[in-house]
């Protein structure tokens, strides 16, 4: 019995040994081939993901650059404004710096006006001579004027009264006559003395030597009169001086003008309001005039300059959106609006052209200009910085 149960046991691990199936002696475990099956199925898996992932990011391509066009050569643009001196003379205080801050009329630096100040003083004080040399004239000719009047109402009222005097005479002489006719008639009827008659005679006699007397001074009258008009000729030759005077003094008024503004000029403003971008020059220099004194623009007209391949002008309008990408503020957004389109190449405005004697020719696409105003601007920007463009050509203005 024991002999038996011994035996069983020996003989089941033949069995067994028998029944598994067989395994190269180089073949890996179990586990490590399961372990390889998970990391190719991994490694395919994100094979498949990427493949997946490059069809998506090139159909978003291919679509992107059906409805957008793109620039990335582009800078930000400006209306830069030199401004330099407009008279000769030296540069005493310069006020500004380059990057500062300036308002519309400010002064900016200040050139030494000494000698322009003495110059216009000196045309001032010839100007007010000229005028007391014209208040002169005007109170000769006012006293001449009064003078003249006078003397001619005088002269008016002396005729006058010799014209009542003589008329008074006149009437007398008449009776006189007639009396002398009666007288005489009496006489020749041996009525009334010779004496009475000579009486009639004498007084006839005296008043028409009266009246001739009238007659001489009214005459006489007439005759001042005419000379105190006369007088009033002077008057001519007065205004002709006061003239003269004011064409001196309008010529005067004008050099003063003139240094008025060479001496404002020795102020150097700026006309508008913006920022200082560069100063060519030091104090104590000597400025010719026309030379440049600094340059500034206006922080608040900017907008981009993109030079747009000539094959895809065709798809821009004037008011497509932009999406404008600063170099300097990549985590800023930046909107804008295509505000022109320039109407020639940029090969046009080249300083050396290209001529093409030899006859070999290379075709080159050009570019145009387009001008991309901000509509939304969250920084300030400077003129000269690089940025990129997007406009979305699906935008119908």
């Amino acid at each position: 019995m024991s002999t038996d149960n011994d035996s069983k046991p020996a003989a089941e691990p033949a069995a067994n040994e028998q029944a598994r199936p067989k395994v190269a002696a180089n073949s890996p475990p179990p586990n490590i081939r399961r372990q390889r099956g998970g990391m190719r199925f991994v490694r395919y898996g994100l094979i498949g993901l990427v493949a997946i992932a490059a069809i998506v990011f090139s159909a978003r391509e291919v679509i992107s650059r059906m409805t957008h066009v793109y620039e990335y050569d582009a800078r930000v643009m400006t209306d830069h404004v030199t401004i330099s001196s407009r008279v000769d003379g030296v540069l005493r205080d310069l006020k500004v710096d380059t990057g500062d801050t300036v308002t519309a009329g400010a002064a900016l630096a200040q050139m030494d006006d000494r000698v322009p100040a003495l110059e216009l003083r000196a045309l001032q004080a010839e100007l007010a001579a000229l005028q007391t040399e014209r208040s002169q004239y005007v109170a000769r000719s006012s006293m001449v004027t009064q003078q003249t009047d006078s003397r001619y109402k005088t002269r008016l009222t002396s005729i006058r009264a010799e014209r009542a005097r003589r008329g008074a005479l006149v009437a007398e002489l008449r009776l006189a006559r007639q009396e002398y006719k009666r007288f005489k008639s009496l006489f020749d009827k041996r009525v009334i003395a010779r004496s009475r008659l000579d009486r009639a005679e004498s007084e006839v006699s005296r008043l028409a030597s009266d009246v001739r007397r009238a007659d001489a001074e009214i005459a006489s009258s007439r005759g001042q009169a005419q000379e105190a008009q006369a007088d009033k000729a002077e008057l001519s030759v007065i205004e002709q001086e006061a003239a003269l005077v004011d064409f001196k003094e309008a010529m005067l008024r004008a050099r003063i003008a003139r240094h008025e503004a060479l001496l404002s000029y020795r102020t150097i403003q700026t006309p508008k309001s913006g920022v200082i971008d560069r100063v060519f020059v030091e104090e104590g220099e000597f400025l010719g005039e026309g030379r440049r004194v600094l340059m500034l623009h206006d922080p608040e007209n900017t907008w981009v300059e993109a030079n747009i391949k000539e094959t895809q002008v065709r798809r821009l309008k004037v008011g497509q959106r932009v999406a404008i990408d600063v170099d300097a503020y990549p985590d800023e957004k930046f909107i804008g609006r295509v505000a022109k389109i320039g109407g020639a190449a940029t090969s046009s405005f080249a300083l050396l052209p290209t001529p093409n004697p030899s006859g070999n020719f290379t075709k080159v696409t050009q570019r145009i200009p387009v001008k991309i105003t901000f509509e939304q601007r969250p920084r300030p920007l400077a003129p000269g910085m690089m940025v990129e463009v997007e406009i979305d050509t699906r935008d119908g203005g």
